[in-house]
């Protein structure tokens, strides 16, 4: 049995577990056992054993050296920094993500303040106006079949509330909402997709809010001094890093969008109506969708059909390698299967844009500088793509050497599917470059 004391936390808050001989994990299936990681964690993130793996390995010396996380998501990469005592930047396009990262990123101190919070909303009472004078017709339309009347009557009277709370204490109260949102909700999440007609036990709304203020109380009490907020999350896109000065970061973690059709937006949308970041699948994609990288077929049309302009980016050697296959066959596949998805339009945007990710990430890391990089390979219709292969020819093609990929794990059985024929060959694998 080995101990989780990773952070060097209490140990009041870390499972014994056992761990298989490979610590470094990609899948986050311990995160639960983590002091703030376990405060809101992400179906398809990556392990805070991988980024302190990547950390410890590459012998930084806390006081010079940025980490730097260009999908940062919920944050692992960047409160994992900040268990280890070094600065760090994120990029996250997604809202959702952004915003509740925040509350991990920077937590409260004090527990009475979210006792504060935690008395303001069990005192809450239903909202007695019209759910229409809140949400619009297709986020209520969505929110009612997840969540009961009653339930979501209090969560309303907490958004009509959200203008008095302290602007220090915002971030904090929409992660508590979105975790009591999650937990009051009568839908089961359906691999990575709220299902309204798979059903789960709900809990209600003034259970779900203590348990979830209890564990947040618990971690910052039992913290104390072994947290150090040194972290810089940006919104937007990481295609333009900007803002992060040339050769000043001396290391990567990161796990960008898998090309596997995984919408970020759709397995969001619950929250995404609730907290009306958008309020209809158009908005949805406008407002969300457009920012992230083109992994998906629900992606706009027009970045989708824009084909020449990202072709023109992309060396002849990567298209006569991989790509141009790819695409023949994805097309012939597409003549011939049900639901004719435009899967032969994602190949060109996807790594494209991933181009320009990494040719940042060039820029902005010193030479020398390790880039870890988790992703996994696909078989959209069948077709095999060797998504590791292609990402790390073109960190060759700008300016990485590539020490190793490893193969960290085979993918889950429900993968492997009639329509995912070859889908067998699927696993997340371990990019480790070096910066020129």
């Amino acid at each position: 049995m080995l101990q989780l004391n990773l952070f060097n936390s209490p140990t009041s808050l870390i499972e014994t577990q056992k761990l298989p001989a490979n610590k470094k994990l990609s899948t986050n299936i311990f995160t639960n056992n983590y002091p703030i990681h376990r405060w809101y964690n992400f179906i398809a993130g990556f392990s805070p054993e991988f980024v302190k793996f990547c950390i410890q390995e590459a012998k930084l010396n806390s006081d010079d050296d940025i980490v730097i996380d260009p999908f940062s998501g919920l944050g692992t990469t960047l409160v994992e920094a900040n268990f280890q005592n070094f600065q760090s930047i994120g990029f996250e396009a997604h809202p959702f993500f952004y915003d509740i990262s925040q509350a991990k990123l920077f937590p409260l101190s004090d527990i009475q303040q979210v006792k504060y919070l935690e008395n303001l909303l069990l005192s809450i009472q239903s909202y007695t106006g019209s759910f229409a004078e809140i949400w619009s017709k297709d986020a209520l339309k969505f929110l009612t079949k997840l969540v009961s009347e009653e339930n979501l009557g209090l969560l309303a009277s907490c958004l009509e509330i959200e203008n008095v709370i302290p602007q220090e204490h915002k971030s904090l109260f929409r992660l508590i909402l979105s975790k009591v949102l999650e937990k009051t909700s009568l839908a089961q999440t359906d691999g990575i997709y709220k299902a309204p007609t798979t059903l789960k036990k709900s809990i209600s709304f003034n259970d779900s809010v203590s348990i979830v203020c209890q564990q947040i109380c618990e971690d910052i009490e039992d913290l104390q001094d072994n947290f150090t907020p040194k972290a810089k999350l940006n919104f937007g896109s990481s295609e333009n890093m900007k803002s992060v000065e040339n050769e000043s970061c001396s290391i990567c973690i990161t796990s960008p969008p898998y090309l596997n059709n995984f919408d970020f937006a759709e397995m969001t949308r619950m929250e995404l109506y609730f907290w009306r970041y958008a309020g209809s699948w158009r908005e949805i994609t406008e407002k969300v969708r457009r920012r992230l990288i083109v992994n998906t077929t629900t992606a706009p049309t027009d970045l989708k059909r824009n084909q020449e302009l990202f072709s023109s980016e992309l060396s002849t050697n990567l298209k006569l390698k991989y790509l141009d296959c790819i695409i023949e066959n994805l097309i012939n596949e597409r003549k011939i299967r049900p639901g004719k998805k435009d899967y032969y339009l994602l190949i060109y945007p996807y790594f494209a844009q991933m181009q320009n990710v990494i040719r940042e990430l060039y820029r902005i890391l010193r030479s020398g500088s390790n880039l870890h990089l988790i992703v996994s390979d696909a078989a959209l219709y069948g077709v095999y793509i060797p998504t590791h292969e292609i990402l790390s020819q073109l960190m060759i093609e700008n300016g990485f050497n590539i020490i190793n990929i490893e193969n960290m794990r085979t993918r889950g059985e429900r993968w492997i599917l009639k329509k995912r024929t070859g889908s067998n060959k699927l696993g997340e694998y371990h990019i480790h470059a070096k910066r020129i």
